[in-house]
């Protein structure tokens, strides 16, 4: 079914609700997040109470993450009524994982587990859009560490094959009862999917075995850079 007058499927616009709740958020989240850099910075004076410094600072980091998850609606919106676009370049993947572990370090410390991370010597580059990338890594590797117990590892590597690359994510689940499909239900992973959707990929959820769990975030081979 096309629209009369473009020639174009018609908009659906349930699926714009979210993109326009989105835009919605955007202004009262950039207000807060000028207001929490204020306090961070001692803009006005300094604090006397260092604790206050660092809950800002803290804070700040939440308004950042709740930015890229109002990107990432915006991003899945556009994918699913068909006006996506790649800002595309050769991306090293072992460089987005070290910056992703890089951003989530406070949260590792918090957490206290172990993120092991295994690439190859020679970097694995794909064609794609780095902050989607980005994104979808750290989606991915947040969830793991907040569902990983104290003690555990999260082991992150980059797996190469003539089907595609695979930035595979695993690790322990924090409860017995735990599986891949009760911890894959979230905005997190939808807006992941659709990351690596745009991409001409997908999101594979394993079950390795009773304790470990894996979420691959997989590139078709033709995204693969073969040459610098």
């Amino acid at each position: 079914m096309t629209d009369d007058r473009t020639g174009k499927p018609p908009i659906d616009e349930a699926a714009l609700r979210p993109a326009l709740l989105a835009h919605e958020l955007r202004s009262p989240l950039g207000a807060i997040q000028g207001f929490v850099s204020l306090i961070a910075e001692q803009a006005y004076g300094p604090v006397s109470e260092p604790r206050y410094v660092e809950a800002a600072a803290q804070a700040l980091r939440a308004c950042v993450h709740m930015e890229n998850l109002v990107s990432g609606v915006l991003d899945a919106t556009r994918v699913q009524v068909g006006g996506d676009h790649l800002n595309e370049e050769a991306v090293d993947l072992s460089e987005v994982i070290a910056d992703a572990v890089d951003w989530l370090n406070k949260d590792i410390v918090y957490a206290g587990v172990v993120v092991r991370v295994r690439v190859g010597l020679q970097p694995v580059r794909v064609l794609g859009e780095r902050r989607r990338l980005m994104q979808a890594v750290l989606n991915v590797l947040d969830n793991a560490i907040r569902h990983t117990p104290r003690g555990g590892h999260v082991d992150v590597s980059v797996e190469s094959s003539a089907d595609g690359v695979e930035v595979l994510v695993r690790n322990e689940a924090a409860e017995e009862g735990n599986s891949v499909d009760s911890r894959g239900n979230g905005l997190g992973l939808y807006i992941t999917r659709c990351q690596m959707r745009a991409h001409g990929g997908d999101v594979l959820l394993r079950r390795v075995d009773e304790r470990t769990f894996a979420v691959g975030l997989r590139l078709p081979a033709e995204r693969r850079v073969t040459k610098r």
